[in-house]
């Protein structure tokens, strides 16, 4: 483990380096301003990145170079030897371990972040409560607000991870109520579309069924309409014996003109008759009125002139009586055909009526066959309908999702409240502190009483201070001397170095007092002092930086001087036997 650093403050371009755990005890001396505080802000840039002493960044870098400020810390955390480079101009920070570079793809805060809190495992201020105890920026324990001393002990017991996690956890929290908020606006907003869709398919099941019930009622009464029209055909059929008047019409029609025929046929041989009766009566006359032939002027005899009139008139009559019977036969037809006429006449009526009623009855035959297609068309859901239903089923598909995702948030809502109930400063941190309060009280009473302070002090779980005095009264640290005051705050800087080892967690064998004699301790205080110091043993490496040199050189083997020469600080070894 060592630090080394160049450019840095009064330090030139060469490195100075000092080995952190070559020796149990180290002293370090120099004049003021000669650079002897330099190692503390040295680590702590490089470690944390900021200045011990509050020195603006910008001012760490020497003044009269300006360029190449370069602090190394190599130390071992978790098994594995860290290796940590942070300067500026150029800006430098990197992180070694076993001498491989750590991944630098995050961002520099998430870098420190990391360093912080998987290898140092100590905050910044845990690391000027353990480590460092300086009479230039150093807060005490006691100065410090109830939230950073509860800070700074939670980083002790290795339990501020426990902050972390409440700190994610109400982030996470907090995106698990927005969603969870977000989710129920969106399953407001679908139901109320399931509702509407659902709404609109009622409608229109409730007008498909209506249409199609009026269509099967029109069809009913056009049905019965039909049934009503098919027996007046069936009547009008009946009172003629035929499939209908209409075809019976046409054979009274049919028997007129074939009646009509016989009669023009009968006058015809009634006329022929008259005829041949006219020329019968012309040639009987040429012999009844002759007695010569007219052409070869010989006489007639009498005898054939009778045969001859005897025959006509025979003729004659035989004529006359055909004529009889044609005149008849053409009376009868004459008689018969206007008989028909009348018939069809009277036909006429039946027959108009029963055309209608067959016209009818097709109408209606057409009219049941639209209203059968235009049942079966509605039956079948039309493209509203049916983008309803893909709609709903959309909507359905969504809200389903969303439901199961809201259920899951739920109840991972009310884990996340019982973690947070756990997490608070009530839960399990204050269960760990209960456990260790009694060992802090313990160990601070111990280390105040080997330093010679003899009271009580107690800490309770808010970390706020009773103090009893040698006579059992009231104290609060503001009532010490400023030398009680010092042994109080390396009582707690041993407590809770103490506590530390005995955690494992963020143990650390390095501990450096910045002219920690210089100020306030008396002799006493001083011998109970280096006792405890002597007592750690190689449990710690302790660097004490003092002005007073001189009075307590004898009790360190190691021994580094600075002096400045010029503009710049130089280092100088001094290693002795152990005095003790």
């Amino acid at each position: 483990m060592n630090l080394r650093w160049k450019n840095f403050l009064s330090t030139g371009q060469y490195f100075n380096e000092i080995y952190l755990e070559k020796y149990d005890r180290t002293l370090v001396s120099g004049e003021n301003g000669a650079g002897k505080s330099t190692m503390l802000d040295a680590l702590t840039y490089a470690l944390y990145g900021k200045s011990f002493r509050g020195i603006n960044i910008k001012g760490l870098i020497n003044s009269v170079n300006e360029k190449d400020c370069v602090v190394e810390v190599e130390f071992v955390s978790g098994g594995y030897e860290y290796k940590v480079v942070r300067g500026m101009k150029p800006k430098i920070f990197e992180i070694y371990r076993d001498n491989e570079l750590v991944d630098q793809d995050a961002k520099a805060v998430d870098y420190q972040q990391m360093l912080e809190d998987q290898i140092l495992k100590m905050t910044y201020k845990a690391f000027c409560q353990v480590v460092i105890l300086g009479s230039s920026n150093y807060t005490p324990f006691m100065k410090l607000t109830a939230g950073d001393r509860r800070k700074v002990v939670e980083d002790l017991l290795d339990i501020n991870i426990f902050s972390l996690m409440n700190t994610i956890l109400r982030s996470r929290l907090t995106t698990t109520k927005d969603r969870l908020m977000i989710i129920k606006g969106t399953i407001n907003t679908l139901e109320a579309k399931i509702d509407g869709h659902e709404r609109v398919i009622e409608t229109l099941e409730k007008k498909k069924q209506e249409s199609v019930d009026n269509h099967l009622d029109q069809i009913k009464d056009l049905e019965s309409r039909r049934k009503d029209l098919e027996n007046v055909v069936d009547n009008l059929c009946s009172k003629y014996k035929a499939d209908n008047p209409a075809s019976e019409r046409e054979g009274l029609r049919s028997a007129v003109e074939q009646e009509e025929r016989k009669l023009l046929k009968s006058e015809g041989i009634q006329t022929d008759l008259k005829k041949k009766i006219n020329r019968i009566d012309k040639d009987a006359g040429f012999f009844k009125n002759n007695n010569h032939c007219p052409t070869c002027e010989q006489p007639i005899e009498e005898t054939f002139k009778s045969k001859m009139t005897a025959s006509y008139d025979k003729k004659k009559e035989k004529y006359e009586n055909a004529i009889k019977d044609i005149t008849k036969i053409v009376s009868e037809f004459e008689t018969a055909i206007p008989r028909l006429f009348d018939q069809i006449n009277d036909m006429q009526e039946d027959v108009q009526s029963f055309l209608s009623t067959e016209r009818e009855i097709a109408g209606i035959d057409g009219t049941i066959k639209q209203c059968e297609l235009m049942a079966e068309s509605v039956s079948s859901y039309g493209e509203e309908y049916k983008n309803e239903i893909g709609f709903l089923k959309e909507s359905m598909e969504k809200y389903q999702g969303i439901k199961e995702e809201n259920d899951l948030l739920v109840i991972e809502k009310s884990d996340l409240d019982l973690i947070a109930a756990l997490l608070k400063d009530g839960g399990i941190k204050t269960k760990i502190i209960r456990h260790y309060l009694p060992i802090m009280n313990n160990l601070i009473n111990k280390f105040l009483s080997q330093m010679g302070l003899f009271c009580q002090f107690n800490l309770d779980e808010q970390f706020n201070e009773t103090i009893l005095s040698r006579h059992r009264d009231s104290f609060s640290y503001n009532n010490f001397s400023e030398g009680e005051r010092l042994r109080i705050d390396l009582s707690f800087l041993f407590a809770w170095r103490e506590i530390a080892r005995l955690k494992n967690s963020v143990s650390c064998n390095l501990l450096i007092l910045d002219e920690v004699f210089d100020s306030s301790l008396d002799n006493v205080g001083t011998e109970e002092f280096m006792k405890i110091i002597h007592s750690m043993g190689s449990k710690a490496n302790v660097f004490i930086i003092s002005h007073k040199a001189d009075q307590i050189s004898d009790s360190f083997r190691n021994h580094i001087t600075f002096e400045k020469k010029g503009n710049f600080s130089n280092m100088k070894f001094i290693d002795r036997n152990d005095t003790d």
